[in-house]
């Protein structure tokens, strides 16, 4: 019996199907490695999508009608971006605002380098109508 290589029998297919999967597992590994993720694996832009995202808006212009009903700082404001200043960003992000009935404090859920992350790569770099989750760049990347 000759045992040549027969590209359509049940070797290739499973040789195909084996190749699939490590190309699956490669575009993942991609995914998440594109994302500005902190040491400890925390997504700062997943995080801002489950926690920010419903009062300053997908885009951090709280324009929707969510965003105005609840007051959310319209983080592309070119006036709000020039007076705003990082320390104090990162110190309502912490503390939150009105002991936490305006905006929640962060204070259990970020650290200090992580809220300061989120300001100088999510909240300086938001732009009006580009949903912040959906340019994932790395850390330091601008």
């Amino acid at each position: 019996m000759n045992r040549r290589f027969n590209p359509t029998g049940a070797k290739a297919s499973q040789a195909f199907r084996r190749a699939g999967r490590v190309a699956a597992q490669v575009a993942l590994l991609l995914v998440f490695c594109s994302a500005p993720v902190m040491a400890d694996g925390k997504d700062l832009r997943a995080f801002y999508m489950q926690n920010c995202a419903v009062c300053h808006g997908p885009d951090g212009s709280a324009v929707d009608a969510e965003g105005k009903r609840l007051k959310g700082r319209d983080f592309t404001n070119p006036e709000w971006q020039r007076d705003a200043q990082d320390d104090q960003m990162v110190k309502v992000i912490l503390k939150g605002k009105f002991f936490g009935l305006a905006m929640p404090a962060f204070k259990d859920a970020l650290t200090p380098d992580e809220a300061r992350q989120m300001v100088t790569e999510i909240i300086r770099t938001s732009k009006k109508g580009q949903p912040i989750a959906a340019e994932a760049k790395g850390p330091g990347v601008k």
